[in-house]
């Protein structure tokens, strides 16, 4: 049995329980994943005996219980830095920490307009000018991030 569980809801339609369980696939952790839905009653009760804040993806391991993406991907650099999750050079690592908090907490009308379905298929789908403003601006971190680092990630 693995040390860590990572407790989650649907990778299909949940960008942060995808995130989450990217890092931990990315950093090698070994990992028990719990599938939960964030509809279902019981298992609300049982998210709010793991986070206060009733939030996904939940990182159990060793002792700690880590339940937000950027603390998980934190963690998981502190205890895998061989995984390579953040950049050794500080000012590498302060960009990438500025990025993931934008994205972190940013993009609430990309967020609202264009929820998370990667099995959905929406040929002529309309969107919105704000939310194309998101689009442009993460297209934007992106190709930044790609001059800098010299590609291919």
């Amino acid at each position: 049995m693995a040390k860590a569980t990572l407790t989650i809801s649907s990778k299909n339609y949940s960008s942060w329980s995808l995130r989450g369980w990217l890092l931990a696939k990315f950093a090698g952790l070994e990992f028990e994943e719990v599938v939960t839905a964030p509809d279902d009653p019981s298992a609300r009760a049982e998210l709010l005996l793991l986070s206060s804040s009733i939030l996904v993806p939940c990182l159990r391991h060793e002792g700690a219980t880590v339940w937000d993406t950027l603390a998980i991907g934190e963690y998981l650099n502190e205890i895998m830095p061989q995984a390579g999750l953040l950049p050794d050079d500080r000012i590498q690592r302060a960009h990438c920490r500025s990025i993931s908090g934008e994205i972190h907490s940013g993009f609430t009308t990309l967020r609202s307009s264009l929820p998370v379905n990667l099995k959905g298929h929406f040929p002529g789908f309309k969107i919105w000018s704000r939310a194309q403003a998101d689009i442009e601006r993460v297209c934007a971190i992106w190709r930044d991030c790609l001059s800098l680092s010299g590609g291919p990630f």
